[in-house]
């Protein structure tokens, strides 16, 4: 049998049935591995799959198309393309890669997620829960979603001394979608710094009830944010952070 997997590093290539069994020894991991068919086409002795492959202890899922060909009844030959399963943050439609839902983020291994080779999309990965509870946080589980991305012992800091707890920050954020039904929050640019990370972020949105004082006049506005986040265990662990509110006020008062 001959395995070859084509992905965005070199192709891996097995020829004979060892070659394939360490690959699957090399893809254990202590969470259980779950893969999700989705369209299967089959034409004489060749079948194509379109799936997810989710559990695999390294972040985010896979989404495969895989070929197939047969030779009596036994696999003869395969060939896939994997790419990693975008976030929710990451696509512009909101829709998932693939079936009708997002799988389940993989529990990073701690080294994983503080080395100082922690990539974009690594970081990405990390903060994306945290920025889907910030969009439109009025139409979302925001206490689950930052269940999921930060530990138990978060904590959101405004100053130096001033912090909010995991839970409270939920608060904050449900205050804001409450006050802003369309709220939207981009990340602009992204950086890994060991176990930190720097985001710098774009606010949108047209309150319709009063924001800081401020009562609904139809007019949107626009505003930057800086967090500096700490990961741990593959979760947010911390953030410092500044946004620039107060020119929201005036940009919805003009």
């Amino acid at each position: 049998m001959t395995w070859v997997s084509t992905g965005s590093k070199k192709p891996i290539i097995y020829d004979n049935f060892d070659g394939f069994a360490r690959l699957a020894a090399e893809l254990k991991t202590p969470q259980t591995p779950r893969y999700e068919p989705g369209v299967i086409v089959a034409e004489g002795n060749y079948v194509m799959l379109r799936g997810r492959f989710s559990g695999r202890g390294h972040g985010r899922a896979w989404i495969a198309a895989d070929i197939v060909r047969l030779e009596d009844g036994h696999l003869a030959e395969h060939w896939n393309v994997l790419q990693d399963e975008a976030s929710k943050e990451e696509l512009k439609s909101g829709l998932p890669m693939f079936g009708t839902s997002f799988a389940e983020r993989d529990q990073q291994p701690a080294s994983a997620a503080t080395a100082s080779s922690l990539t974009v999309e690594e970081a990405r990965w990390i903060v994306a829960l945290l920025y889907d509870a910030l969009n439109e946080p009025s139409k979302k589980d925001v206490a689950a979603l930052l269940a999921k991305a930060a530990n138990p012992d978060y904590r959101s800091y405004s100053t130096s001394e001033d912090w909010l707890t995991r839970d409270q920050l939920a608060d904050v954020f449900k205050m804001l979608g409450s006050a802003v039904p369309d709220l939207r929050w981009t990340i602009e640019d992204i950086q890994p710094l060991g176990d930190q990370i720097v985001v710098r972020g774009e606010a949108t949105g047209t309150p319709t009830r009063e924001l800081f004082g401020v009562k609904p006049t139809g007019k949107s506005f626009k505003t930057m944010a800086l967090d500096l986040f700490t990961v741990k265990n593959g979760r947010l662990a911390s953030a410092y952070h500044v946004e620039n509110w107060m020119t929201a006020p005036q940009q919805i008062s003009k």
